[in-house]
């Protein structure tokens, strides 16, 4: 077996534990939070399946979005990396040059996930910190999988260019999660009192300013498909807000149509501007990246000598 194909294969084999080792621990946790709320004689709401530490700081934090937004987007973001994961471990995609570069970041990124979920179930105000801190760090990694799968940049035909989407939501929904958890932290910290009076606007500000910079950031990236967990970010905030603290809840709202609407010029288009390469065929990209070989050595020549860059030494 050729180096690469290890590698290739034992990141997919990581990735899959990651995901089962995160999905396992916030089963546990929701698990002991259904039991901890059957149990409540006070009457209090069950609204997240999380332990006490992070429910009583969600409860705080107004920008965290209801808990089936939590479901919905990394129950797709999980089955979409999961189907991306063995695709890039298939053989015939041992010399796509897209998935030999996004080789560390797979590696950074899983092991970051897995590290959320280890402290994502605990129930200390230390692992609020923590997990958020690792969310932030797994940003970057999340971009820079985006940025060496060459989303944006260059067309690809085949599975491949349905199955980086999951890449482009998992890059947005952290971009959300690295806003939203910021509270969190700065709560457990207790470095800022609560003040629905005053926190009401402020929320309704940061989720204006989150929308703002996540349009310009999709452009920039030129990927449409990064927006959409804006909306079931925006959405979720929205529905659990709309009684509780209205101006926040109608901010997340307008903001969720916006994105819709923009979503649905954007998204049929594909990109914002012209992509850098034009369109990377799976055959051709595997005939250019494999030895050329046939039964006649002629040619075989000369197909090699016409790959060959034209010299211009004495043409002038």
């Amino acid at each position: 077996m050729k180096n690469s194909s290890f590698w290739r294969i034992a990141t997919a084999v990581f990735a899959v534990g990651s995901i089962i080792y995160t999905t396992t621990s916030s089963s546990r946790s929701r698990q002991q939070s259904k039991a901890r709320h059957d149990a409540d004689q006070s009457g209090s709401e069950y609204e997240y399946d999380v332990p006490v530490e992070y429910e009583e700081v969600f409860e705080k934090n107004m920008i965290v979005p209801a808990g089936w937004a939590f479901g919905v987007v990394w129950s797709t973001i999980y089955s979409g990396l999961g189907a991306l994961m063995v695709h890039q471990a298939l053989p015939s995609q041992e010399n796509n040059p897209r998935y030999q570069k996004a080789l560390p970041w797979w590696l950074a990124s899983w092991t970051l996930n897995a590290i959320f979920g280890r402290f994502f179930s605990q129930n200390d105000p230390q692992s609020i910190i923590i997990s958020d801190l690792t969310t932030k760090f797994n940003l970057p990694a999340a971009l820079g999988l985006h940025q060496s799968l060459e989303i944006g940049k260059t067309d690809v035909s085949g599975p491949e260019k349905y199955l980086r989407i999951p890449v482009s939501l998992y890059a947005g929904w952290l971009t959300a999660a690295t806003v939203v958890g910021t509270p969190n932290t700065i709560l457990t910290l207790n470095a800022w009192e609560p003040d629905e009076e005053r926190d009401e606007p402020v929320s309704a500000g940061i989720l204006s300013a989150t929308a703002g910079a996540g349009y310009l950031i999709a452009n920039r990236l030129n990927d449409p498909w990064y927006m959409v967990p804006f909306v079931a970010g925006f959405s979720g905030i929205a529905t659990r807000q709309w009684e509780k603290q209205p101006v926040v809840g109608w901010t997340a709202a307008m903001l969720a149509a916006a994105y819709v609407g923009l979503l649905a010029y954007w998204l049929p288009k594909g990109k914002f501007h012209e992509f850098d390469e034009y369109t990377v065929e799976d055959t051709k990209a595997e005939l250019i990246s494999s030895p050329i070989e046939t039964w006649e050595p002629h040619q075989a020549g000369i197909a090699r000598e016409r790959m060959k860059p034209i010299e211009a030494e004495g043409l002038d």
